[in-house]
């Protein structure tokens, strides 16, 4: 595996959550979600950790595809 590689598999995870964080931001803010932590669970709640799971996943899709050849 060569240097290149070596840190393109290092910086992955944190492109990905840096990536995500400002899509997640973007889709709030274009549908105008918003809530107050009420307790362990509600409905908004889990929606947000909802859109956070399927933003994660597509972005880390997206990216592996990008950089591996």
């Amino acid at each position: 595996m060569s240097d290149s590689q070596k840190k393109t598999n290092f910086l992955m995870p944190f492109s990905t959550i840096i990536i995500a964080y400002i899509l997640v931001k973007i889709i709030y803010k274009l549908t105008g979600f918003h809530y107050d932590f009420d307790g362990i669970v509600n409905i908004k709640l889990l929606i947000d950790f909802a859109v956070w799971v399927v933003v994660y996943f597509a972005v880390d899709f997206l990216l592996k595809k990008l950089f591996s050849k």
